[in-house]
């Protein structure tokens, strides 16, 4: 196992983080530092974040709830993750498929009456949240590696977003959520999946995830 790995991290198939912690798993975080890592974090803006079920990190502006808002707008994904050269029709494929599952599975929490990435959808004076997604981590993944490594993460897609939710120019919420290889067909049977597969079940996977964030918010203020 160490020899393959090692020939991984040569090949570029697997992370040298990766690496390490298969090799080392004395060397890893524990839980609890994971834990208190994860459970806050501060983010570009300034806010800190708090973990949420399977939300890495958000905050909410004090008495936001997601009420009283006629439509939702999902605008285009911005990148600023490391740009691999082999990488730029997954990445193009990636930043259009987020808007559109983030609207979908917003639309399924019937909070609003109006979910769309199109802004000439929105009649003037309707109040609208207005979302901006930022990819700032990617990687398409790579079958070779999850033959060696898959269950361990090794070769699956990586996609993190750190998403802001604006009411008119006032910041209510801000998000950071990471997927990586998430379904059990990814992590089973990943190597007979293709990574643009992988990926958008990650995708669809974390806008579930924040829809429900969404939903329940709603529900409990």
């Amino acid at each position: 196992m160490q020899t393959i790995l090692r020939y991984l991290v040569k090949l570029g198939s697997v992370s040298t983080l990766t690496a390490v912690t298969l090799l080392l798993p004395g060397c890893a975080s524990t839980p609890d530092e994971k834990q208190s890592s994860a459970n806050q974090a501060v983010s570009p803006t300034g806010v800190t974040l708090h973990k949420d079920k399977d939300i890495q990190g958000v905050w909410l502006a004090n008495g936001f709830a997601f009420k009283g808002y006629d439509a939702v707008y999902i605008g285009d994904t911005v990148f600023k993750a490391e740009e691999r050269s082999n990488e730029v029709e997954a990445r193009g494929a990636a930043m259009r498929v987020l808007p559109f599952e983030m609207a979908d599975a917003i639309k399924q929490t019937s909070l609003f009456p109006v979910v769309t990435t199109r802004a000439e959808d929105l009649k003037p004076d309707t109040k609208t949240l207005k979302f901006a997604n930022t990819i700032t981590e990617y990687q398409k993944g790579g079958g070779g590696a999850r033959y060696f490594a898959g269950m361990f993460g090794g070769g699956q897609p990586v996609i993190k977003v750190r998403g802001e939710v604006r009411d008119g120019d006032s910041l209510v919420c801000v998000y950071e959520i990471r997927r990586s290889g998430e379904s059990a067909g990814a992590r089973m049977n990943g190597v007979f999946m293709k990574d643009e597969d992988i990926q958008r079940n990650d995708i669809q996977d974390l806008a579930k995830d924040f829809a429900d964030f969404i939903k329940r918010t709603a529900a409990t203020k």
